[in-house]
């Protein structure tokens, strides 16, 4: 059986963070010495190629070059695409290095175009949700979310995200998809960055499909795991544990985080749990697992945080998402974290940085 997980050795959080301030710098030059309406224009245009990354992405077009060049002609026909139009977004794509357009005019995959295609570092489902109609069509009423402080998807389609999704399944299949396709994403970063070999009993609140757990496990053989989500949040789960090997080595558990939580644990995991809620429901969440958790357990918050300086950030992006897409969702800074926690009986214990944009929060009783 292959591997489903490895773990390389990445290089060192500080590394990375000089190389992203290098990066950062040569940016900043470059918009400086640019005249500003050239750098707003040039800024601009990835919305052109944003939305041909999308289409490529739902044609399913990495999948099917797989490792073999083809012809507009081939693609167009495996794809039902109209033969001009398909040359002139492969074109455009080509140009920015996310396909290859090879001398005698065939195309191939790139290491970019690859990130479109199913399996390990995927991240076809999350472009197919993140650049579809829906979310396109929220941030079109952004403008909402900031004269309101309310969140433009109710606004739009007048039921929160949850209960849209209980809904729509096709949508809730992607969205699932979506999550699974980040969660890969930030699973080898924080296996590097925090030991788990040391904890007996590892609970995974919230946890869905059991992608975190699974792997946690899959690389401490002498952990155990428990998984509580709701009915409809576990997703399969059996698939994920079957795939690690680790079924029977895990415990499901069916309930709602708002109202109780797992006893027995060493640890718990809220891996993009809190940004979803309000600050009164994080402290209940945080609240239910400080009841039932050991007086030695930790709890291990696995999100962004927000940098409180002037900085280019990655988390201050996404918290634009969050205002649109949850009612009152949203990143926060440390500061806001040790507030969290301190209404929650817990205390900021130690802030774990890795190399993805994801931070590990250790949380313990105060």
């Amino acid at each position: 059986m292959a591997d489903p997980i490895v773990i390389r050795k990445l290089p060192p959080v500080w590394f990375i963070r000089a190389l992203n301030s290098f990066r950062s710098g040569l940016l900043n030059l470059h918009r400086t010495t640019f005249p500003p309406n050239v750098v707003m224009y040039e800024r601009f245009t990835s919305f052109w190629v944003l939305a041909a990354i999308r289409v490529a992405s739902e044609l399913d077009i990495a999948g099917i070059l797989g490792k073999q060049p083809l012809s507009i002609e081939q693609l167009s026909e495996r794809t039902g695409s109209d033969p001009q139009a398909l040359f002139r977004m492969m074109r455009a794509l080509s140009s920015e290095k996310i396909f290859k357009r090879t001398k005698d005019g065939l195309y191939k995959n790139t290491k970019l175009s690859k990130v479109l295609t199913e399996g390990k570092g995927s991240l076809r489902y999350t472009l197919m949700q993140h650049l579809g109609t829906i979310n396109w069509t929220i941030f079109n009423d952004l403008s909402y979310s900031i004269k309101t402080g309310k969140s433009a998807f109710s606004n739009i389609y007048g039921m929160n995200i949850y209960e849209y999704l209980s809904e729509h399944p096709v949508e809730s299949a992607l969205f699932d998809r979506s999550m699974t396709n980040l969660s890969e994403i930030s699973i080898e970063p924080v296996l590097s960055a925090f030991d788990f070999s040391k904890y007996g009993v590892i609970a995974d609140i919230g946890g869905g499909e059991g992608l975190l757990l699974s792997s946690i496990l899959y690389k401490n053989k002498n952990s155990r795991g428990i998984l509580f989500d709701l009915p409809e949040g576990l997703n399969h789960p059996e698939m994920i544990f079957g795939k690690f090997g680790v079924g029977d080595r895990v415990q499901v558990i069916q309930g709602n985080f708002f109202t109780t939580a797992p006893a027995g644990a060493d640890v718990y995991l809220l891996k993009n749990i809190l940004h979803n809620w309000s600050f009164q429901e994080s402290v209940k969440i945080l609240s239910n697992i400080r009841n039932v958790m050991s007086f030695h357990a930790k709890i291990l918050i696995l999100e962004m945080i927000v940098d409180e300086e002037n900085h280019a950030s990655f988390g201050k992006l996404i918290d634009l998402q969050m205002m649109v897409f949850m009612e009152e969702g949203k990143e926060r800074s440390r500061k806001e974290f040790e507030s969290l926690l301190q209404h929650a009986g817990l205390r900021l214990n130690r802030i774990i940085r890795t190399i993805a944009p994801i931070s590990i929060i250790e949380a313990v009783i105060s």
